[in-house]
This record gives C-alpha cells, structure tokens and sequence, in this order.
C-alpha cells in the first residue's frame, strides 16, 4: 500500500461514549489526537441511543445490543457493520477484550492492517473460554500489530508471549494540566479520600467500605454502576454511612476538582480487568499520591510503592486502612509522593507522547 497521508481508520470497541469508562476514553484520545485521519468507531448501544452520530470528527455507529453475556453485548447487526466498513477503510483498530470483535474479523478473507488494543487481559470470558480462544487466536495471528501499555501485560498473558514479536508497548496519556480545575468541591473543610471508578465487582468499593470500620476518614465515592444500590447498603449495614459520600453524575472538571482537594486517590480493585486505572494519571497530574493493588497488569506500575504512592495486596480492607492512615498521618511524605508522581507523568504520559506513540504505528503500519 502506498504512504497516505491521511487515512480511515477503524475501530471497533464494546462500548464508546458517551458511556464512561477507561478504554472509551482512549479511544477518544486516540481519534482525537489523531486529526490527520479520519476515524470511525462501530460499537454496541442499549436501545434508544443514537445510531449513527458525528461525535468531534469521528463518525459513530451504534448496533443495537439486545442483552450481555459474560459482560460481551449481543449486537447482531453489529457484525455486518463492521464487515461492510473494513473494505472501506485503511487500518482497523479492535479494542480488546471484545470477542464479537473476533467473529466479524474472521469473516473478513483479506484485511487491511489490523491493531488490536489489548486494554485488559480477558477474566469474563474465560468460562466460554473453548468458544472464543481459537478466534481471538486467529485475531492475533492476523494482526500487524498488538498494542499494550507494559511489557507486565505480556509477562502475564499466555496469548500474548506467543506473539511477542509483534507486540508494541504504547502507555495511555493526558493532556498536562494548563489551569487549576474550577473550585467546585463540597468537601473542602475536611480531609477525605476519593475513588473514582463504575459500581462493578472488580473496582474493589466493597473494599474500600470494608476499610473504613478501622479508620477515621471519609470516603469520596464518584460513579455509577449496576452495584451502586448494592454499595450505599453496605455502608449502611456496616455502620459507615455516615464516612462515605456518593457522588453519581460528576463531570470531569469534578472529578478533578474532587481529587485535587483529597489526601489520596485509591484504587482497590481486586482482578486484572483493571489493566492501567486511567484515573491513576489524573491524580499523578495534580500530585496526588495513590493508593493501588498488587495486580498481574500495568496498575502497579504507574504510581510505584512507595515512590508515586503505596501498593497493597488486593481484597485486602485491613492493609487498604493502614495505607490511608499512612497517607493521613505523615502530610510531608504524601506531598513528597504527589510531586513524585506528578514528575513521573510529566516524564512519560502526556498526551504528546501518546500522540507521537501513535503517530509512528500509523505511519508503519500505512508504509506496510
């Protein structure tokens, strides 16, 4: 194929915005760093969203989803979509996991460049794992490139080691913060914690509540999810309702502004489903510590124990509780954390490095 300059690129994701969550927001960093071409994002909707919409540039396709299954929507027409838009476009981008994904690629006798995303090593799937290994095998057999944010990804997915040589280390990025968020934050007068993340069972929420019978602090929970109700019930039934507060429907400007005025972000997530916790770049951008888990993915190795925060074991509610009383009881180590941190993102997640990452696969992958 010929360089192009500009060219269509694909992608194919579960779920896209405005649903929130982790891995739409890095496609949306990826269609909207990447101006030069023109991006098209298929994906899965409940009944009632937009069909197809023109979303800052990027032209998106929403397939009716009918139910979920091991957390993959059932879109039928989704398959079509998809077949029909791979011959018309330059590179396809499958954001991973997402076996339907697979089932539509295989169909497709010849590709063009196809870059799988490997966001989050595959945990839901695993008990229909004889039906969707030989096609995410194919996947990854037909693909140019596999994209991951550490070698730690790689370390711990058996898929993966065998097709090493074509794996690419890309870390996710954010813009540097130009201004101080607008001052919307309620919580000002008292010291709190905060954890942003979907009410959904690998977050760890039941943990961080769990943790607050054995300290004295509060809790600022933002987001939504199937597990909410479930949550605010568990606060209630341990006696800890009066330390947490939910908040349901922030906006970005805050949930920065909610993190920039705690002692310490926390991410207690229990499986590797939680494969780099975006929300950690947040917090590291406006130096604050964070408290993470030991888990088989890249999360631990953005903010470091003991350096841009502190690294627990996960399902853990005693050892969450002894690294918040850390956090709360030495305010000279945790600002010393926070600087860390925010040094560390400045060196190697900014947005301009996920661009010049990205501008480089797509120039590769066009002079293939």
């Amino acid at each position: 194929m010929p360089h192009i300059s500009s060219a269509r690129i694909l992608h194919i994701c579960k779920v896209y915005l405005p649903v929130r969550g982790g891995v739409q927001k890095v496609v949306h960093s990826i269609t909207s760093l990447s101006k030069q071409h023109t991006h098209y994002v298929i994906t899965s909707g409940e009944d009632g969203a937009i069909p197809k919409q023109k979303l800052n540039g990027t032209f998106i396709t929403r397939s009716r989803s009918y139910l979920e299954v091991a957390s993959m929507p059932i879109a039928p027409r989704m398959v079509g979509e998809i077949i029909k838009m791979a011959k018309k476009c330059h590179i396809i981008c499958a954001h991973y996991p997402f076996p339907l994904a697979d089932l539509a690629l295989a169909m497709i006798i010849r590709l063009p460049p196809l870059v799988v995303y490997w966001h989050s090593n595959i945990v839901a799937q695993k008990k229909l794992k004889w039906l969707t290994y030989p096609l995410i095998y194919l996947t990854l057999k037909r693909a140019t490139a596999i994209v991951v944010t550490s070698e730690r990804m790689i370390e711990n997915s058996t898929l993966l080691t065998r097709f090493r040589a074509k794996v690419k280390i890309i870390p996710y990025g954010l813009p540097t913060i130009r201004e101080t968020p607008a001052d919307t934050n309620a919580y000002t007068d008292s010291e709190y914690f905060v954890l942003v993340g979907r009410h959904v069972s690998y977050k760890g929420i039941d943990i961080a509540i769990r943790a607050l019978q054995e300290i004295d602090t509060h809790l600022v929970i933002v987001g939504s999810g199937p597990l909410f109700e479930q949550h605010k019930l568990l606060t209630q039934t341990l006696g800890v309702n009066h330390k947490v507060s939910f908040e349901r429907n922030a906006c970005d400007d805050e949930v920065k502004s909610l993190i920039q005025g705690s002692a310490a972000l926390i991410i207690p997530s229990t499986m590797h489903n939680e494969a780099f916790g975006l929300v950690q770049l947040e917090a590291m951008r406006l130096s604050k510590p964070v408290i993470n888990t030991s888990l088989p993915s890249t999360v631990p190795m953005i903010a470091r124990h003991q350096r841009e925060g502190l690294t627990i074991e996960p399902n853990d509610p005693d050892a969450l509780a002894q690294a918040m009383r850390q956090i709360a009881s030495d305010k000279s180590w945790a600002i010393t954390l926070g600087n860390n941190g925010y040094q560390r993102f400045n060196e190697k997640f900014t947005d301009i490095k996920f661009k010049l990452a990205l501008d480089a696969l797509f120039e590769e992958l066009l002079a293939s």
